[in-house]
C-alpha cells in the first residue's frame, strides 16, 4: 500500500525549527517589523538542514535522523526559557537553573534520546505522519497570530483613514511666513522635584537656563496617562481616551492607539496648514508616523537589511531563549578578543539605539538649514528612558550599570546639555522664531516597587514651552490662564492651535491616571521650589 505523504516526507524537524521563531514573533507582533525576524526565519531553516545532515551522515536512516534532529532542536529552542524560568527551582538547596546544572542534563537527556532511538527495532513510520501532523498544527497558531494582528492593525488604520475629515478648525492669518515647529518628546523624562528627590541630581541649571531663554516651564506637570502608547495617543489627538464618557479609563485596542499615534489629529492638521512633517525613526514601528513628508533614519545610507551585521532586537531576544544564552551568559570560557567581537555583535542593539537617540540630537540642530519652508518636526527620542547608553558627558557604556539611578541621572545631565545647545540652534537659524515643545511622555522608567516609591511619580514630566510673537509682529495672548504650572500634554497643542492658526479647541481639564485605568492621580507640586 502506498504511504501517505504525511509518513512518506520527514518535513517536521523543519517546521519545528520554525515554530520558535514564529512564536517569539507573534508575541511581539505590535513591537517589531516582521522583516526583523527574516533573518532568523532563514536562519533556522540553514540550522535544521545541517543537523539534519550530519545525523543523517551518522545514523545513515533519514528517519531517525529526522527524529533526533527533532528532540535537539526541543532542547536548543528550550533551553534558554528553562534557564530564565527555574533559577528558583532548588533541591536541597541546590539550584536547578543554574547552567552547571541544566546543561549536563540536556546533554544527558539528549544521549539517551539518541541511544532509544538509534537501537529500536520498531517501525518509525507512525511517529512520521504524528509529527508531521503536529507540526502542521503547531505552526498554524503563531501563523493565525501574526495574521489576525495585521488584519487587525489595517482595519483600525483603514476606520482613521474613513473617519478621519478635513479639518477646517485651523488656518494661517495674515502670516507671511508661519513659525516651524519643534515637539521633542524626551521618553522618559521625569519632573524636577522627582529627579532632585529619588535621583540625587538636579536639573535646576536647565530649567532655569530654559526659561533666562523664554521657555515657560511647568513646573508642575504631570502627564495624561503613564504608558507611552496612551499618553502619545492622547496628546497628538488633543483628547482622553476614554470614548467620551469622561471615565479614568483608555477604552480604545491596542491597535487603535497605534493608528492614532501614526495618524493623529495634530499630524493632519500641520499637513492642512501646509507644513512639511519631519519624524525620525525610533526604532518602534508603533510610533512611526505614516504620512511624514519626511522620516529620517541613520540607517537609510546602510547595507541591505539581511547583510546588516550585527543582531537586532529582536534576533537578541531570541537567541536568549536558546542554547546560544549558555554563551552569552558564560563569557570568561572565550577568549578575550573572541568576546569582544561577540559583545560588538550581539550588543548591537544597544549600539544602533544608542546611535538613533545620538543621530536625531544632531540632526533637529540643523533643520532650520535642511528642510526649507514651514515644517512641524516630531523628535520622539527614547532617551533618557533605559537603555543606559551614555554616561553623563556622553561616552558610550557597552553594557548597563548596576545602579539604575545613577545611570538615569547621568542621561539627564548629558540630555540637558545637548537640548539647550538645539534650541539656541533652532532659534538662532529660524526666522521667524520657531515654537518649540520638549515634553516627558511619562516620567522615569524605574523598579518603583523595587525602590520604594509611589508609582504614582511615574506621571510626573518635563514640559516647557517657547511662545515666540505672531510673524506679522503682534505678541501673543498667552498668559497664567493659558500656561500654568500643572498643564498637561492634553493641551499642549490646544493652545498652539488656538493661539497661531486661528483654532476654537480650548483647554480640557487636567487629567492623569496610572496605567489603563486608576481614580485620577495627582502629585503634589510646589512650583516656586
Amino acid at each position: 500500500m502506498t504511504s501517505s505523504w504525511l509518513s512518506k516526507f520527514y518535513f517536521f524537524p523543519f517546521l519545528f525549527g520554525l515554530y520558535p521563531v514564529l512564536a517569539l514573533i507573534a508575541h511581539n507582533s505590535a513591537e517589531m517589523d516582521l522583516i526583523d525576524g527574516f533573518r532568523s526565519l532563514i536562519g533556522s531553516v540553514l540550522f535544521v538542514l545541517v543537523i539534519n545532515t550530519i545525523l543523517l551522515i551518522l545514523t545513515k536512516n533519514s528517519i531517525k535522523s529526522a527524529l533526533l534532529t527533532t528532540i535537539f532542536l526541543l532542547l536548543f529552542y528550550s533551553y534558554g526559557h528553562i534557564n530564565l524560568v527555574s533559577r528558583s527551582w532548588s533541591i536541597l538547596e541546590f539550584s536547578i537553573g543554574r547552567h552547571r546544572t541544566l546543561l549536563p542534563l540536556y546533554v544527558f537527556i539528549f544521549i539517551l534520546m539518541t541511544w532509544l532511538i538509534i537501537r529500536t527495532k520498531r517501525d518509525l513510520s507512525v511517529s512520521v505522519r504524528f509529527l508531521n501532523a503536529f507540526s502542521l498544527i503547531l505552526l498554524i497558531f503563531p501563523l493565525l497570530q501574526i495574521g489576525t494582528y495585521q488584519v487587525t492593525e489595517f482595519q483600525a488604520q483603514r476606520q482613521l483613514e474613513l473617519t478621519s475629515t478635513k479639518s477646517e478648525d485651523v488656518q494661517i492669518e495674515n502670516q507671511k511666513t508661519p513659525p516651524d515647529v519643534y515637539y521633542i518628546v524626551v521618553d522618559g523624562y521625569p519632573r524636577g522635584d522627582f529627579i532632585s528627590e529619588y535621583l540625587d541630581s538636579s536639573n535646576a541649571d536647565f530649567l532655569k537656563k530654559l526659561e533666562e531663554i523664554g521657555f515657560f516651564v511647568a513646573h508642575c506637570s504631570m502627564s495624561n496617562y503613564s504608558d507611552t502608547r496612551f499618553s502619545l495617543a492622547s496628546t497628538l489627538n488633543m483628547t482622553y481616551l476614554d470614548g467620551g464618557e469622561e471615565i479614568p479609563e483608555v477604552v480604545f485596542p491596542g491597535s487603535t492607539l497605534d493608528g492614532m499615534i501614526r495618524s493623529g489629529r495634530v499630524q493632519s492638521n500641520f499637513s492642512e496648514l501646509g507644513y512639511t512633517i519631519v519624524t525620525f525613526e525610533s526604532g518602534y514601528k508603533w510610533l512611526r508616523w505614516d504620512a511624514a513628508d519626511l522620516h529620517l533614519d541613520p540607517t537609510q545610507e546602510q547595507t541591505i537589511f539581511f547583510l546588516r551585521g550585527g543582531l537586532n532586537s529582536f534576533e537578541q531576544l531570541f537567541l536568549g531563549t536558546t542554547v546560544v544564552k549558555l554563551i552569552l551568559d558564560i563569557p570568561v570560557l572565550i577568549e578575550r578578543t573572541q568576546l569582544e567581537v561577540l559583545e560588538d555583535f550581539v550588543n548591537n542593539p544597544r549600539a544602533a539605539h544608542r546611535e538613533r537617540v545620538l543621530f536625531v540630537l544632531d540632526q533637529v540642530a540643523e533643520m532650520p538649514g535642511t528642510v526649507t519652508g514651514p515644517k512641524f518636526v516630531y523628535a520622539h527620542i527614547i532617551f533618557p528612558h533605559p537603555p543606559f547608553v551614555l554616561d553623563a558627558v556622553g561616552n558610550p557604556l557597552q553594557n548597563s550599570p548596576p545602579d539604575e539611578i545613577t545611570a538615569y541621572a547621568d542621561q539627564i545631565t548629558y540630555l540637558n546639555k545637548r537640548l539647550l545647545r538645539i534650541v539656541d540652534e533652532l532659534i538662532e537659524n529660524s526666522d521667524p522664531d520657531p515654537i518649540i515643545i520638549i515634553q516627558g511622555d511619562h516620567g522615569a522608567t524605574l523598579d518603583y516597587q523595587g525602590l520604594d516609591i509611589d508609582e504614582a511619580n511615574r506621571l510626573g514630566i518635563l514640559s516647557a514651552y517657547y511662545f515666540p510673537q505672531k510673524p506679522n509682529g503682534e505678541p501673543t495672548s498667552i498668559n497664567q490662564e493659558i500656561l500654568y504650572p500643572s498643564i498637561t500634554p492634553v493641551n499642549t497643542f490646544r493652545v498652539i492651535f488656538d493661539e497661531y492658526y486661528a483654532g476654537n479647541y480650548g483647554l480640557l481639564e487636567d487629567k492623569s491616571i496610572l496605567g489603563k485605568q486608576s481614580p485620577l492621580i495627582s502629585i503634589e507640586c510646589n512650583p516656586s521650589e
